[in-house]
């Protein structure tokens, strides 16, 4: 057993101020690491093998929940844009932009701008501060052990409430209709991760909790929405992780990790392109790196 396998199997319960860092090297299996074996084991396999950089996106992503959630954790900010040689984020001044700002987040005029306005429009929702603003932890890591398949589990909650039992997580987004925003949803697995952090929290406390899906849009005029997820949608979450798992197990038990076609495939076209449905859905990059492998 290596240090962090044993440091893993001390961790079990509610973990409040545990930096980020430390929450994703605890060799545990998460919901956002489960969610690419729906692509292929070959995608599980590469992406926890070659962990990437956070992106744009992921790094905006991450200042906007700090804004809402933890102001006092923002930390110092460098704004990339505001001089006329500051044009894209490549070559020798934008090298020399990030090595005279290290530790600090770096944002685009636009992005520094959009952060700001989805912060606002989120103190101007009573519906999203009900949540926002109630008495509770953010940024809380959870650990426990699957009692089914005996793995060790481990999630970060954006927000627990503990009175009425109630995990809140706040979601960016380019859209956050109901159309939209629940098919980019299940494109995400949104439903897979939040399913089992329901089950974690039922592992650790014995009560069911209720789950929320905070989505605001990232463009002005940043309208926002809370979503429900329902006890089916909670189960079809449990029930598409548990045959995730069971594909993982035996990828781990064979090293064996193929490809999502593995066979000659019949080409097929997407239903739109024979029933001329609206086909503009683009699904979001995930917001951020707080649920990495």
């Amino acid at each position: 057993m290596t240090k962090e396998e044993a440091i893993s199997e001390e961790l079990n319960g509610f973990y409040y101020g545990m930096e980020f860092d430390t929450y994703a090297a605890v060799p545990a299996l998460n919901g956002s690491s489960l969610v690419h074996m729906r692509r292929s084991p070959m995608q599980y396999k590469y992406q926890k093998d070659n962990p990437s950089a956070p992106s744009a996106v992921m790094v905006l992503g991450t200042f906007t929940h700090r804004l809402i959630l933890e102001p006092s954790r923002v930390g110092d900010v460098a704004v990339w844009g505001e001089l006329e040689e500051q044009k894209v984020r490549r070559g020798k001044v934008w090298d020399q932009f990030q090595a005279d700002n290290a530790g600090k987040t770096l944002l685009t005029v636009a992005e520094s701008e959009a952060s700001v306005g989805m912060a606002e429009a989120v103190r101007t929702s009573p519906l999203i501060r009900k949540y926002t603003d109630a008495e509770g932890p953010t940024e809380v890591s959870m650990f426990w052990r699957d009692a089914v398949t005996g793995r060790r589990m481990k999630c970060r909650v954006d927000k627990l409430i503990p009175k009425g039992h109630i995990i809140a997580d706040l979601k960016t987004t380019r859209d956050c209709t109901r159309r939209k925003f629940g098919a980019q949803s299940y494109q995400l697995g949104y439903h897979i991760k939040m399913a089992i952090q329901s089950a974690g929290y039922f592992a650790l406390t014995g009560h069911q909790p209720h789950m929320k899906l905070l989505a605001i849009e990232s463009k002005a005029p940043h309208e926002s929405a809370v979503y429900r997820l329902t006890s089916d949608v909670i189960l079809q979450g449990l029930e598409e992780a548990d045959e995730l798992m069971r594909v993982l197990t035996n990828c781990e038990r064979d090293n064996y990790w193929p490809p999502e076609l593995e066979t000659e495939t019949d080409l097929t076209l997407p239903t739109w392109a024979t029933t001329e449905q609206d086909a503009d859905f683009e699904a979001d990059e995930p917001e951020d790196e707080r649920e990495a492998i």
